[in-house]
């Protein structure tokens, strides 16, 4: 997040709330030190007044102390409800140290030369102490300078000493330019770091921004990959359908010849590697033409759909259900050996013709039937299927030859009067 205190971090310091902030409880730290010290540094004078010149101690002290009880006060106030005044309250903390050193210049005087030399010292520990910002430790230093001139103006006009004030001078002078060139540094250094405050802010701000953005690109990707995992399913099941619908007669929704040829070939592996037999049915419509031709297309289709439907609803469950084409059907009856190949067989028979189709053209029943051959589908025959196909065929050829709407099972030893496969079928 780039913001303007990135762009121009020396233009909106002033303005960064955080920063005064920041400045504020430093300032308030410094005040309430430099108050603990300013009182420990008046009680020291004191101690060391009463050393020097014990006739004057008792006057230093009735003047000082308000000023040591003074610094108290205001390091009291700093800790607890004077936050908001921390600057004129240091302020006063940084004059109280100049007016007890006037004081001993003007009471004690075996110390005015260790006084003056602590007094040029204080607008320098003052600008260390206490780091006002440029503007307040101008005024404070005007004020310090403006008592000062006081103090010498009276002295001055008192007729005392000539060259005490003029060493004070010399020594408030000295003192306020190395205060001068001290603030100066310090408010350089505290610009030069809160400017690199503001850019690591920054920084952050961008780092937190690219972090969200890679999080919403995370996001992102992962709806992506959720929308092609449903995607692929999606495209998995519609394949899946597909596959069935090409294994599907779209007319009467039976299995297809695809459908038959694999189902066929995964019974012919089963039977062979485990036993067992199952039978193959093949059935076809009687006359199926003469319907086409006197009743129409439409009537053949809807006979087909009724045939369909008879032969699903009369299969067992596991049976499978094929056109095989045109106008026939085949079924496949898992388990069955030849007896129940014949009793299934007549079941389907019944089944088409007691639906009740009409069929003028099929005499003498009127009604849409069917003709049936049947073979038993075993390990000796399982090896071609189209031979087992083949077989069945025959045994339908046989069926129609004798009387149609019947049923015949393809026997493994041909009897002599069996018709051969390549004699033409007869009209159906």
């Amino acid at each position: 997040m780039i913001s303007r205190a990135t762009d121009k971090p020396r233009a909106t310091i002033p303005k960064d709330k955080r920063l005064r902030a920041v400045y504020r409880r430093e300032l308030q730290n410094s005040v309430y030190y430099s108050a603990l010290v300013a009182m420990a540094g008046i009680v020291l004078a004191l101690v060391g007044d009463a050393l020097i010149s014990p006739p004057t101690a008792l006057a230093y002290a009735l003047a000082v102390l308000p000023l040591g009880v003074t610094c108290l006060a205001i390091a009291r106030l700093v800790r607890r409800r004077a936050r908001r005044y921390v600057i004129p309250l240091g302020m006063v903390v940084g004059l109280t140290p100049i007016v007890a050193i006037m004081l001993s210049v003007l009471l004690v005087n075996d110390s005015r030369e260790f006084a003056l030399a602590a007094l040029g010292m204080m607008p320098l520990a003052f600008a260390i102490f206490i780091p006002l910002e440029r503007h307040a430790f101008l005024e404070w230093l005007a004020l310090a300078d403006l008592m000062l001139g006081g103090i010498l103006v009276a002295m001055i006009l008192s007729g005392g000493d000539r060259e005490l004030p003029a060493a004070a001078f010399g020594a408030s002078a000295l003192g306020s330019v190395l205060g001068l060139c001290s603030n100066d540094i310090q408010v350089r250094r505290k610009r030069q770091l809160n400017s690199q405050i503001i850019s690591v802010r920054g920084l952050y701000g961008r780092m937190k921004e690219h972090e969200q953005d890679l999080r919403r690109q995370d996001e992102f990707l992962f709806m992506q990959q959720e929308t092609l995992v449903v995607q692929q399913a999606e495209l998995l099941r519609l394949n899946e359908e597909l596959e069935n619908i090409a294994r599907l007669d779209a007319l009467t929704g039976l299995g297809n010849r695809l459908r038959l040829n694999e189902d066929l070939a995964a019974l012919a592996a089963r039977i062979e590697r485990n036993g067992g037999t199952a039978g193959l049915l093949l059935l076809d419509l009687d006359r199926f033409k003469r319907l086409n031709d006197s009743m129409g297309h439409l009537a053949g289709d809807a006979a087909l759909r009724g045939v369909a439907e008879s032969l699903r609803k009369t299969s067992r469950v596991g049976d499978g259900v094929y056109r095989y084409g045109g106008e026939e059907f085949l079924v496949i009856l898992h388990n069955c050996d030849q007896a129940a190949l014949r009793a299934a067989g007549q079941r389907y028979l019944t089944a088409i013709q007691a639906v009740g189709m009409l069929h003028p053209d099929n005499p003498p029943y009127g009604l849409v039937t069917a003709s049936a051959g049947a073979t038993e589908l075993s390990q000796a025959n399982c090896a071609d299927v189209d031979v087992a196909l083949r077989d069945a065929d025959q045994a339908l050829y046989v069926a129609k030859e004798r009387g149609r709407n019947r049923l015949e099972i393809h026997a493994q030893v041909q009897p002599s009067g069996v018709v051969e496969i390549n004699r033409r079928r007869v009209a159906s």
